[in-house]
């Protein structure tokens, strides 16, 4: 997974344009995105992000997700034969294990350059945007599923060199669930989630 870059500000009437523009155009979004998140990374050192710029940083990231989407699409058809509380945890616990990824892909893309969004197709709420980011000196494509939440856009899938996040996700926790158990699933979803935070500790 991968995204986002910088900018000046503007004046009063420019942001709130670009705010109107950012509520129609999804690659008007994203640039907007990816601004806040450059100028966040623009403060800090070099070779270091401060444990207050790290938050900020990761919480910018992942405010452009649908959590509770992806979190659906990753259960698939298991999502519905959940209780309420059952959709609940396993939501808290994946987005969280997926913020914490996000904040490790992205932050590193950002430094290493621009993504560069080269076209987007809106059909109403739904949009798909590709776009090319820089790893490790190589572009790799993205292409960006979004739709809009209360007149919002907000991304839901990356699809990375052909390949679906929420897909992958579906598939691979329909094979252990159908192994293991649903119970078990979230047991080695709540320990992976807990190794992160230690981990970041």
């Amino acid at each position: 997974m991968k995204m986002l870059w910088c900018a000046a500000w503007a004046t009063l009437c420019g942001a709130a344009a670009a705010s109107a523009t950012a509520e129609d155009d999804p690659i008007a979004f994203l640039k907007d995105h990816d601004a806040e998140v450059q100028a966040i990374l623009a403060a800090a050192p070099a070779d270091s992000l401060p444990p207050a710029l790290r938050e900020k940083l990761k919480k910018h990231i992942n405010a452009a997700f649908d959590f509770r989407e992806l979190s659906r699409l990753a259960l698939g058809d298991h999502w519905e034969k959940r209780s309420p509380a059952e959709r609940d945890h396993f939501a808290a616990t994946f987005s969280s294990i997926i913020r914490e990824q996000n904040f490790a892909s992205f932050s590193r893309y950002y430094r290493e350059g621009e993504i560069r969004y080269e076209s987007a197709e809106v059909q109403a709420d739904a949009a798909v945007v590709q776009a090319m980011a820089p790893v490790r000196r190589e572009q790799i494509e993205i292409e960006y599923k979004l739709h809009r939440v209360e007149g919002l856009w907000r991304i839901y899938d990356l699809v990375i060199d052909g390949v679906s996040t929420a897909e992958g996700n579906r598939r691979r926790y329909a094979r252990y669930i159908e192994k293991n158990g649903y119970e078990k699933l979230i047991a080695q979803l709540d320990k992976q989630l807990a190794r992160l935070r230690e981990t970041e500790d």
